[in-house]
């Protein structure tokens, strides 16, 4: 969805590109003076046009955020800010009205006076005009920049049924992922590896239907309120709150993720009742190290154990429906 946004120029950047094509254009006629205003003309028509082309396009490539799933609105929000994204996509479109309107009323005189001095100096004033508007939109330009390389870096989540893998860091989340799908996240055993969202999609064919889940890694949580989570846990709340339908809760019943059984098992508590729409399943991971006498699911992203029996029970929890 993000991956066709335009590369954003700088304000000196864009205003370079202008020039140099402006300057390249060049008007063959037999008379001197037609030649020379001709030329002067269609390189005057070429920079505004290369200036308010690229202005519109950046405002144009940009999706309506208020039109965006929910998902990707708080990924903006989060990694953007949806309010500064509009306003400088507003910023960005006022310059490209503004040199639209310079260049339109100025392009008159141009092509009734015969006077080369004067023309050159009309084309000069053009282009100081249009220079000028185009570098007070300078921050709106980088900002948008900015922009565009982080959301074409947004996972691409699709409109059906989706798992999503919840816990604190390092109990094991991707490593779940990995064993469930194609996706291959990032693993290491520090907290706060996945700092995205990972997205994997599992299939199985049953009576002729093929019934598809996409899954979600999420980064980790940590049992504290909302005003002091991180950017980094807001992204796993806002896939849980938008796209889950079935959460899987991991819990690691060996506390090798730094994190006592008995913390994980109080977010599981304020997890359940933040979404209580959702459908659970709470698995204990890494159980080739240990087991205890949960009824909780056994599996090990490491060897695989239990895996096929989570794979049951997301199934049989969902009916799907693509």
């Amino acid at each position: 969805m993000f991956r066709n946004l335009p590369i954003v120029l700088s304000a000196e950047q864009l205003l370079e590109r202008a020039f140099k094509r402006a300057k390249k254009v060049q008007i063959v006629d037999r008379n001197v003076l037609y030649k020379k205003k001709k030329t002067i003309i269609s390189r005057t028509d070429s920079f505004a046009t290369t200036v308010v082309t690229h202005l519109e396009q950046y405002v144009k490539k940009f999706p309506s955020v208020d039109n965006l799933h929910s998902f990707y609105q708080d990924l903006i929000d989060i990694k953007i800010d949806t309010n500064k994204l509009k306003k400088s996509l507003g910023a960005v479109d006022w310059a490209r009205k503004t040199c639209q309107m310079i260049y339109s009323k100025q392009s008159k005189s141009l092509k009734k006076s015969k006077n080369i001095n004067f023309l050159t100096q009309k084309q000069q004033e053009i282009y100081g005009r249009i220079s000028s508007v185009v570098k007070q939109v300078n921050n709106e330009l980088i900002l948008l920049a900015e922009a565009q390389n982080i959301m074409k870096k947004f996972p691409d989540v699709h409109d059906i049924p989706t798992v999503v893998i919840a816990g604190y860091p390092n109990v094991g989340k991707s490593s779940i992922l990995r064993c469930l799908s194609s996706a291959k996240p990032k693993i290491a055993q520090y907290p706060f590896t996945t700092k995205e969202i990972h997205v994997g999609h599992i299939e199985r064919k049953e009576k002729y239907v093929i019934k598809r889940f996409q899954i979600i890694d999420t980064p980790g949580l940590l049992d504290r309120p909302f005003s002091k989570r991180n950017d980094i846990e807001k992204q796993a709340l806002s896939a849980l709150s938008t796209l889950a339908n079935i959460i899987v809760f991991v819990i690691d019943a060996t506390e090798t993720c730094g994190y006592s059984l008995k913390d994980q098992l109080n977010l599981l508590s304020q997890v359940k009742k933040m979404f209580s729409n959702s459908s659970f399943i709470i698995v204990e991971n890494k159980a080739d190290l240990k087991k205890t006498d949960s009824k909780h699911l056994k599996i090990s992203g490491e060897t695989g154990e239990g895996i096929d029996n989570l794979i049951d029970e997301m199934f049989s929890l969902y009916e799907l429906k693509e």
